[in-house]
C-alpha cells in the first residue's frame, strides 16, 4: 500500500509540474496552441496516461509513459483549442493528418485524467514513405513529432517545392517549431535565401523574423552570416542596442565584438559607468576584459579614494585579476608601504606580503 500511495504522489508531482509549465507557456503566448516538454528523446509514444485541465476555451493536457511511472521516459505538454477535440462514447479523441489519440474517460473540465494511446494514420506515412522519409528505426519518437507540429502532406510537399529533402527528424523539428512555409518565402527575399535546412530551423527556434533582419540591415549589420545572425538572436543583441553602442562611441564594431559585448552583459549603463569615472571610449577588447574581470565604476573609485597615482586601464585589469581591493592598499599603508602606484601593491599582493 505504501508503494501505491508514493508513486500516486511522484505521478501527482510531476504532472503538477508539466502542468504548470504548460500553462505558463500558454499565458505567456496565447497565440501558441501546442507547446510541450519530453524526456529522453527515443521513446516510441504508443500509449500511457493522461491528465488534463480546460482553460478558456483550451485543453492543457499532459502525457506520460506509463510502463514506467516512477521514471516516466516522456512526458508532453500542450495546450490545445477545445474545438480540435472529438468527443465519442468512449472519451475522446484528437485527430490529425499523422495520426489520432485516443483518449479513455471523460473530457476534461476542472480536472480529469485517464489513459491513451497513439495511433499512426497509416495512409500518411506510406506517403511520407512514398516522398522518400523513412519512418522506421529510431524515428519512432520523430514520428510523433509530427503529429505535434501538425504536420500534413500539403506541407510536406510546399518544403519540397523550396528545394528541401527533408528527414523525418528535421520535419518534426520543422512543424513544432512552427516553420510555416510564408515564412520560408519571406527568407527567400532577403539575404538568406536557400539556408540549409538545419539552420533554417534553427532560426525559428530562436525567433529570428523577418523584421530583425531588416532593422539589422539599416544598422549596418545585413551582411553578417547565417551563424552571427543566430548567436545575435540567442544573446537578444537588439537593434536599439547596436544603436546605443553608436551613440556612445561604438560605431562600427565587428559583428563577433558585439556578440561579445552581450556575452559578458556589456550594457549602455555600464559603458555610460565607466565614462563617468574617466574611462571613456575604452578599446573594445580591453572594455570586454573590464566586464569578464567585474571591474565597475565602484571598483576603480575605491582604489583612486586610497590616494594611489591614477592609473590606466591595463593596470586596474591586473589589480583585479590579482584580487587587489582598497582595503589591501589601506592595509599595507599601515603597514609602512608608503608607494603611491598600483603597480607596486599588484606585485605586495602577487608576492603574497
Amino acid at each position: 500500500m505504501k508503494t501505491t500511495i508514493n508513486w500516486k504522489i511522484s505521478v501527482f508531482l510531476m504532472l503538477l509540474v508539466s502542468f504548470q509549465w504548460a500553462l505558463g507557456q500558454q499565458n505567456a503566448k496565447d497565440e501558441t496552441s501546442v507547446s510541450f516538454t519530453t524526456f529522453n528523446h527515443r521513446s516510441e509514444i504508443k500509449e500511457g496516461i493522461w491528465f488534463a485541465t480546460l482553460q478558456k476555451n483550451k485543453v492543457c493536457i499532459q502525457l506520460m509513459d506509463a510502463e514506467n511511472r516512477s521514471n516516466p521516459s516522456f512526458m508532453i505538454s500542450l495546450c490545445i483549442p477545445e474545438k480540435e477535440f472529438t468527443q465519442n462514447a468512449g472519451g475522446f479523441e484528437l485527430i490529425k493528418p499523422s495520426g489520432t489519440i485516443k483518449f479513455q474517460g471523460q473530457f476534461p473540465n476542472i480536472k480529469s485524467t485517464g489513459d491513451f494511446t497513439f495511433e499512426k494514420n497509416k495512409a500518411f506515412e506510406s506517403f511520407l514513405e512514398q516522398e522518400g522519409i523513412l519512418t522506421d528505426g529510431d524515428d519512432r519518437y520523430n514520428y510523433f513529432k509530427l503529429f505535434l507540429g501538425d504536420v500534413s502532406k500539403e506541407y510536406v510537399l510546399g518544403i519540397k517545392r523550396h528545394g528541401y529533402r527533408p528527414t523525418l527528424k528535421q520535419l518534426g523539428k520543422l512543424g513544432i517549431h512552427d516553420v510555416d512555409l510564408g515564412y520560408i518565402n519571406a527568407l527567400n527575399g532577403t539575404k538568406y535565401k536557400g539556408l540549409e535546412l538545419d539552420m533554417l530551423i534553427k532560426f525559428a527556434i530562436h525567433d529570428i523574423t523577418i523584421d530583425y533582419i531588416k532593422d539589422l540591415e539599416q544598422v549596418g549589420y545585413g551582411d553578417i552570416d547565417a551563424n552571427m545572425l543566430k548567436k545575435f538572436a540567442i544573446h537578444d543583441i537588439s537593434v536599439d542596442y547596436i544603436k546605443g553602442l553608436t551613440d556612445i562611441g561604438y560605431s562600427n564594431l565587428d559583428p563577433n565584438m558585439i556578440k561579445k559585448f552581450a556575452v559578458h552583459d556589456i550594457s549602455l549603463d555600464y559603458i555610460k559607468g565607466l565614462s563617468e569615472v574617466g574611462f571613456a571610449n575604452l578599446d573594445p577588447n580591453m572594455l570586454k576584459n573590464f566586464a569578464i574581470h567585474d571591474i565597475s565604476p565602484k571598483y576603480i573609485k575605491s582604489i583612486r579614494d586610497t590616494g594611489i597615482n591614477d592609473p590606466d586601464a591595463s593596470t586596474f585589469k591586473k589589480a583585479k585579476i590579482h584580487g587587489l581591493t582598497a582595503n589591501y592598499i589601506k592595509r599595507a599603508k599601515a603597514n609602512g608601504h608608503d608607494s603611491n602606484e598600483l603597480s607596486d601593491y599588484i606585485r605586495l599582493k602577487i608576492h603574497g606580503k
